[in-house]
């Protein structure tokens, strides 16, 4: 018995043993599987998170097709409908031109148009009732909903697929403006292109870091501050050496004897640490103001097109970009050959058989080559239009005597206009007087226009055979004599010389239609 009774311990031992270690392990089993667990959401959370931004997000690609805008004004009292039109206004990203709508606003409120575009799209809305941003999407609708109550106050709201807020639009346009500070010292384009950069990340790394933002708004401001920096300081190291060298000397006067420092073509670099081909970029409006500069650098030397094969084209910019732009193949090398041929058709000479074959030949995306050859297209139809424009590039101060280029149109009243392509109320302005300037057409009035090197030279090329008349483009430097000479800080800035030669009026903004004709009257 006692034996028995032994042999029976022995066994509820061994069960109670083999069950704990059964429980042990089970447990130790479910504890290294909530273990992997863990571990796997905290590796994927970085990605779940930057999924759920991501979708937030867009990355825009070149697609050529229709965008519908349509828009409704809700509220708005009848003694203020006076507000007949809407003006849309965005610059493409395949030619570089600056393109502008005059949309309708019918008498209920609505309006709609449609609009062909490249990619998605940041266009700039201009009207007497509202002034903001909104997006064009191809093959979408977007709409523009203004909500007006008792007092006329608005709210606004858009509709469109990438979440694009009246709140993201209001952020992007009143964030702050900030410019890298480099001093009053001249330096070297090597030290001041270091300089520049170093400045721009110190003002983006708080955006970065901004919690506040969206996805949409971080993404159009980050964008925005690099291309500014890009185009108003590091393509003018001219400019901000003249700039020095006037603070240097406590003056504002133009030495003619003072030449800064020419970068050369290592001096470009600074656009493979901005990433130029990162295609986010495609929607900032400074995109493609930049690229087409940089083709006409003559530091770098790009060649022109012309009828050779586009690949032969591109086999010798790449060996001359590929280490400024930090990349061999990429979306930014296809603009580059659209650029290329849109240089061509700026001075309105159309493509031959040659160049249709090859445009043909070499774009998988076929997008680029529809524009391309609708923009050729538009330049056959205008063929006239060359004859009644005449351009003249001034690149010496001493060529630009205002009392001597007046005298040219000897006997004629001579209406000078100083605009530039980015002023929005210069082309406004220009517009508005379309049928002011067309009245006096036949008569002895030379209507002269004068830009400087501000605006891009491939944008300015697209714009002056549409406005037509006598078109200056001039330095910086010759255009700050102006400014001082005559007494204006703004454009755009209007004189008007008499037949003699005597200035009658120097008027800055845009004095209206009728005030624009009753001057011109007086002159004759």
């Amino acid at each position: 018995m006692e034996r028995y009774a032994l042999l029976l311990k022995l066994r509820q031992n061994i069960m109670t043993y083999y069950f704990k270690r059964t429980v042990i392990v089970k447990t130790m089993k479910l504890i290294l599987m909530l273990k992997a667990i863990i571990i796997i959401l905290l590796l994927c959370s970085p990605l779940l998170i930057n999924a759920q931004a991501e979708k937030q997000l867009f990355i825009p690609v070149i697609k050529y097709d229709t965008a519908t805008f349509t828009g409704k004004i809700i509220g708005m009292k009848t003694d203020v409908r006076g507000f007949k039109s809407l003006n849309v206004s965005f610059i493409s990203i395949l030619t570089g031109d600056l393109i502008n709508y005059d949309i309708p606003v019918n008498s209920d409120g609505t309006l709609r148009i449609k609009i062909p575009v490249e990619c998605i799209t940041l266009v700039n809305i201009e009207s007497d009732y509202y002034n903001g941003l909104a997006y064009l999407i191809p093959g979408e609708e977007s709409e523009l909903i203004i909500f007006v109550d008792k007092d006329q106050n608005k709210r606004v709201e858009f509709k469109n697929s990438i979440g694009f807020t009246s709140d993201d639009a209001n952020t992007i346009l009143n964030w702050p403006c900030h410019f890298p500070i480099v001093g009053d010292t001249i330096l070297t384009p090597e030290v001041f292109s270091q300089k520049m950069l170093a400045g721009m990340q110190e003002i983006l790394d708080p955006i970065i870091r901004n919690d506040q933002l969206t996805p949409i708004a971080k993404q159009n401001i980050v964008s925005g501050v690099k291309f500014f920096v890009v185009f108003n300081g590091l393509l003018k190291y001219d400019e901000y050496a003249l700039t020095a060298y006037n603070k240097q000397h406590k003056t504002d006067l133009i030495n003619e004897e003072f030449h800064p420092q020419v970068p050369d073509q290592s001096y470009y670099s600074f656009l493979s640490y901005i990433n130029i081909n990162d295609p986010i970029y495609l929607t900032a409006s400074f995109y493609p103001m930049i690229l087409k500069q940089i083709m006409d650098i003559k530091a770098l030397a790009i060649p022109d097109i012309g009828d050779q094969p586009v690949d032969s084209w591109l086999n010798k910019v790449k060996s001359i970009m590929k280490d400024k732009l930090g990349c061999e193949t990429g979306t930014v090398y296809d603009i580059m050959v659209c650029y290329s041929y849109v240089k061509q058709l700026n001075y309105q000479n159309p493509f031959s058989k040659i160049q249709k074959e090859n445009i043909r030949n070499y774009f998988s995306n076929k997008s680029f080559a529809k524009v391309l050859f609708a923009k050729n297209e538009k330049v056959l139809q205008e063929a006239g239009t060359k004859s009644k424009t005449n351009i003249y590039e001034l690149t010496d101060l001493s060529e630009l005597r205002m009392d001597s280029i007046i005298t040219k149109y000897e006997g004629k009243v001579v209406f000078v206009d100083f605009w530039a392509t980015w002023c929005g109320p210069c082309l406004k302005a220009m517009r508005e007087s379309e049928t002011v300037r067309k009245y006096f057409e036949n008569k002895e009035v030379v209507f002269l226009y004068v830009t400087d090197m501000s605006s891009p030279k491939g944008l300015w090329e697209q714009k002056v055979y549409e406005i037509k008349g006598e078109q200056y483009y001039i330095t910086q430097k010759a255009m700050s004599y102006l400014y001082k000479k005559y007494d204006f800080t703004t454009i755009p800035h209007y004189l008007i010389y008499d037949r003699n030669g005597h200035l009658k009026y120097n008027h800055k903004g845009y004095m209206g239609n009728e005030a624009m004709r009753k001057w011109i009257e007086e002159s004759l």
